[in-house]
This record gives C-alpha cells, sequence and structure tokens, in this order.
C-alpha cells in the first residue's frame, strides 16, 4: 500500500503542477510551467517514468502511467463541471501528457525515498496556497481527488466485473464437488464390500464351491444307543483361571464320558492375542483323561488386533486337538483352519461350528462362512435324514443380529430345524451366564442353552439316549446349580416335566 500510495500521490502531485495555473509556491509571480520525460536508463532497478515539472524530478509507477490517460481525461471534465477557466495552455499540456501516457508504459516502479519526501513537502505547500482561492480549491481538489482514486475505482470496477463472471463458476464448482462426494459414498456403499470380499479371498477364504460333504457312521461303542459329553465356554481368561480353576476342572471329568467340548474363547483378545495364553489354554485340555474338540470363539480370532495372528496362534494349538486322543469318531472336517467338524454316532448327529460372537472383522467373510456352514448343516440333515433321531449343534455365539443370515432368516436353520421336526439341542458360550430357552426362534423342537463360563461354575454334562421318548439330559455338575429344562429328559413327554 505504501508503495502504491506514493506512486499515486507522485501523480497527483504532477497533475497539479501540470494543470493548475496557479504560481509556483517558491516563487512570488506565477512561472510558466514545464515538464520534461526522462526514459530510465535500462540498468536502473526501479523501472520508473520519471517525469521533471519545474526542475522537480517525479518518479511514477508504471500502474499510474496505465491508468494516465483515463485521469487526465476525468480532470479536464472536472474542470469543465466546476466552470473551472481552462487556457490554452493547459488544453496543449493535457494533449502532450496524453500522448505521453499513452506511449510510455512501465512495470512494477516505485519513488525513491528522496523524491517521495520531496513531494510531500511540495504537497503542503500546495495545499495551503490553494486554500486562498475558493475556485481553484474546488478545482484541484476535485482533480486530486479524482487522480488518488482513479486508479482503485477501476480496480473495483474490473473486481465486480470479475464476480459477474466468477460466482456462477464457484457455484458451479461446489455442486460438482457434492456430486463426486456423493458418487463416491454410493459407489463405497455396493462396492466396498465387494472390495474386501476379494481381499479375503487373497488372504484364504476361498469362494465357497459346493462339494458333497461326506460323513461316514461312526462304530458303536458303550452301550450302542447314547452320548455321554461335557460342554464348557469362556475359559481361562485369567492367571487364577489358568493355574487354579480349569485345572481342577478338567482333572475331575469323569472318563466315562466320550468327549469335552470347548465352544471358544479360551483367552481374552484384550491381553493382546498373546502366545502364551494360547499355549497354557492347550496345555490345560491336553490334560483331560477324554478328547477334546475345540471351536474358536470371538477373543480367539476374530477379536485380535491382529487377526491373522490369531489365526496362525489358533492353529498352532487348538487346529486338530483331538488327534491327541485315540478316539472312535469319523470326523467330517470344512473351513479355512478346519475349524469346524461333524460327526455321526449312535443316531446322534453333532455339529461343531465356527460361529463367533463379537462384531464382524469382515463383514464379506462372515457371511460367506455362515452360508457355507448353513449349507453344509442342511445337507448333511437332509441326506442323514433316516440315520439320526437327535441332531446337536456346537457353537460359541449367542445368536444376534449378526447371524440372523444363519438363524432366522426364510431360509435359515431354525426354519430348517421346524420343517425336519427332530430333536434340536443348541448349545453355546458367550453370554457367561447360564439360559435355557425351550422352543428358541419360535420353534418347538429347538432347545437352546447358554454355559456358564469357568469361572462360574464346572462344565455341563450332556447325556444322549435316542432310545428314550425324552432323550435329552443336561446336568450341572456343581450341586447348587439347577436345570429347570432338561433335568429329567427333553423334549418333554404331554408338555410336562417329568
Amino acid at each position: 500500500p505504501s508503495s502504491r500510495g506514493r506512486s499515486d500521490l507522485s501523480f497527483s502531485y504532477a497533475l497539479r503542477k501540470v494543470f493548475s495555473r496557479e504560481p509556483d509556491v517558491d516563487s512570488k509571480e506565477a512561472q510558466p510551467l514545464s515538464y520534461q520525460y526522462e526514459k530510465p536508463e535500462t540498468h536502473h532497478d526501479d523501472q520508473a517514468e520519471h517525469i521533471e515539472v519545474d526542475g522537480r524530478a517525479l518518479a511514477i509507477s508504471a500502474a499510474v502511467v496505465d491508468e494516465g490517460q483515463t485521469t487526465l481525461d476525468g480532470a479536464y471534465k472536472i474542470r469543465k463541471a466546476k466552470s473551472c477557466p481552462i487556457s490554452p495552455l493547459y488544453e496543449e499540456q493535457s494533449k502532450q501528457k496524453k500522448s505521453l501516457f499513452g506511449k510510455r508504459r512501465r512495470k512494477n516502479a516505485v519513488a525513491t525515498k528522496s523524491n517521495d519526501n520531496s513531494m510531500r513537502k511540495d504537497e503542503k505547500k500546495l495545499q495551503k496556497q490553494a486554500s486562498d482561492d475558493d475556485e481553484s480549491t474546488q478545482c484541484i481538489t476535485a482533480a486530486n481527488s479524482y487522480a488518488d482514486n482513479s486508479y482503485f475505482l477501476e480496480e473495483e470496477r474490473q473486481d465486480k466485473s470479475k464476480k459477474r463472471w466468477r460466482d456462477p463458476w464457484v457455484i458451479t464448482l461446489i455442486v460438482l464437488v457434492c456430486l463426486v462426494l456423493g458418487m463416491g459414498a454410493f459407489a463405497s456403499a455396493y462396492f466396498l464390500p465387494e472390495m474386501l470380499g476379494k481381499a479375503d479371498t487373497a488372504q484364504g477364504y476361498d469362494e465357497i464351491v459346493y462339494t458333497p460333504t461326506d460323513i461316514s457312521v461312526s462304530p458303536s461303542s458303550g452301550n450302542g444307543t447314547s452320548i455321554i459329553f461335557y460342554a464348557m465356554a469362556d475359559a481361562p481368561y485369567t492367571d487364577h483361571e489358568r493355574e487354579n480353576i480349569m485345572p481342577y476342572q478338567i482333572k475331575n471329568l469323569s472318563s466315562s464320558a466320550d468327549f469335552l467340548v470347548h465352544l471358544g474363547d479360551l483367552q481374552d483378545a484384550a491381553d493382546g492375542c498373546q502366545e502364551s495364553a494360547y499355549q497354557a489354554a492347550s496345555a490345560i485340555l491336553k490334560q483331560s483323561n477324554i478328547p477334546v474338540f475345540v471351536i474358536p470363539g470371538d477373543n480367539d480370532i476374530n477379536d485380535c488386533a491382529d487377526f491373522e495372528h490369531g489365526e496362525e496362534q489358533w492353529t498352532k494349538h487348538f487346529r486338530h486337538l483331538d488327534k491327541n486322543w485315540d478316539h472312535s469318531f469319523f470326523v467330517t472336517r470344512w473351513g479355512k483352519l478346519e475349524e469346524s467338524f461333524a460327526f455321526l454316532k449312535h443316531r446322534i448327529l453333532l455339529f461343531g461350528l465356527n460361529i463367533v460372537g463379537g462384531s464382524p472383522h469382515s463383514d464379506s467373510e462372515w457371511k460367506r462362512r455362515h452360508t457355507e456352514h448353513l449349507h453344509r448343516v442342511k445337507e448333511l440333515m437332509t441326506k442323514l435324514k433316516d440315520e439320526y433321531d437327535v441332531a446337536v449343534l456346537l457353537a460359541h455365539a449367542s445368536p444376534s443380529s449378526n447371524h440372523a443370515d444363519f438363524f432366522e432368516e426364510e431360509d435359515g436353520l431354525a426354519s430348517f430345524v421346524k420343517e425336519i421336526g427332530k430333536p434340536f439341542l443348541h448349545l453355546h458360550g458367550d453370554d457367561h451366564v447360564w439360559a435355557e430357552s425351550e422352543g428358541a426362534f419360535d420353534v418347538d423342537n429347538y432347545m437352546m442353552v447358554s454355559l456358564d463360563c469357568g469361572e462360574i461354575a464346572s462344565p455341563i454334562k450332556v447325556e444322549i439316549d435316542t432310545t428314550k421318548e425324552n432323550p435329552i439330559k443336561i446336568s450341572r455338575e456343581d450341586t447348587n446349580l439347577e436345570v429347570e429344562c432338561c433335568k429329567e429328559g427333553w423334549p418333554w413327554l404331554n408338555n410336562e416335566v417329568l
């Protein structure tokens, strides 16, 4: 602003000196005014236009020179509007100045400091002299005002002109940005799940190939009509459980049982899914006198900060854990880690499925896994319909909206179990507290039971004898814990507890 102001002030002074017929402030008598244009040297840094008025060198910026003709025209009109006398000398000088400003143009010029100080002094003297003559004062003031403000008025007009065409473009740009963002959100909603699915496939979750599930009837043992097994879940989470509670529970399992199944959550993912936790739980289970099957819980893999690390640790310490014992079950396995399984023995069809609680680490992976499991369960229950009398589902998750595609949709498991019509027992962990739900999902032949966590109670004991009308009995080994639904057998006969 200071540079522009000095240049405009210089030009204003030049106008007054050139076009005013007032005598020089330093002279008692009026002297003829003269001016001389000096072209700047090529080495001159400020590259300013120089005008000499009455022997004083004035530096006029290129911007002011560029506006010279317009400014001079304005000053001339002001004089006419004010009825100021205009001499032939004034008109001649005006024509010469117009020619001068029209031909000479320079950029980025700045008045020198010495000339600037001189101009300020002369400006004050001129103002003092002009106050004695009202008519001259009006003319000079008008010319001065026009000269000082011409550049800024013109700039303001240009800004308004720019805004007239710029505003529609700004609005158009905003609309385009909104459209792009909207299209991006739309594309994410429809294509991101597919992209995640491809990423999961790259990690090993291949697209489902529905090959027939082969299963063989396990050889008979014991009385040939029943199975006895233990089930537990959600332990051990703490060092106290690892060192005291769980080892005691495992040690006191009856060796007459056929197997133990752990329904998942063998450690707490909040502790970082450290290998030592997997290793400790595996070591405790291996102390069992009976074969042990393990199903993943959400804390074992899904909830780990590093999902692949969870898979690696579960595979290393629990995959095919039952092979550490000799048993007579013909086990059919599937899944990326072969973590899900099924077997048929003594007319009891039993499934162990990787259906976990928590929030999905990948919606597409969950949906694909649920779809595969549901297909295989339906396939086996249909294919072996005449080979079993009771079906059992073992899984970790307490069914929620995240599992609706597996259990509750029109072609889900619940409607299929209802269609089959045979007793169906579903055991799960995840909730950590005991709960019995006969007629789950509004299906009369569907019994669902939630297990206590290991810190609360010992593993439950399940006896299934297909020769009985109410073949399923469940007992909680701790004497102070009761079972309402199945203490004497389920399904109830004639809808009454026996």
